[in-house]
């Protein structure tokens, strides 16, 4: 499998390997590492098109998305008062928890 390009706060830690398409998430970062998803896109002032998300975050050894963690500071909300009512409408508009969508890179023919 290619490697993803890290975003920051590693600290040079190794990652989980993506899972298959369909099994349990392992916040291995793939999905947001390899594009933004249409929530990022839509609502983050200044998200690239193409490229990585920047809302993933790297937490005790996993990638995380921000916008479901703490949509207020990607968003660029005046407070964080609405962060868990935003993230479990966010949560739930991306699926999080139902299983890794991200294609197979092998499927796809993204490995070289």
């Amino acid at each position: 499998m290619k490697a993803i390009v890290l975003i920051d706060g590693t600290k040079g830690e190794r990652l989980p390997i993506k899972p298959a398409f369909g099994s349990a998430c392992n916040g291995c970062g793939w999905c947001c590492a390899s594009e933004a998803c249409g929530v990022a896109r839509e609502h983050i002032p200044d998200q690239p098109a193409g490229g990585p998300c920047q809302a993933l975050e790297h937490d005790a050894g996993r990638f995380v998305c921000g916008m479901i963690r703490r949509p207020s500071h990607y968003m660029r909300l005046p407070n964080d008062w609405a962060d868990g009512v935003l993230g479990d409408m966010i949560a739930n508009a991306l699926g999080a928890g139902r299983g890794c969508d991200a294609d197979d890179p092998e499927a796809t023919g993204a490995v070289s």
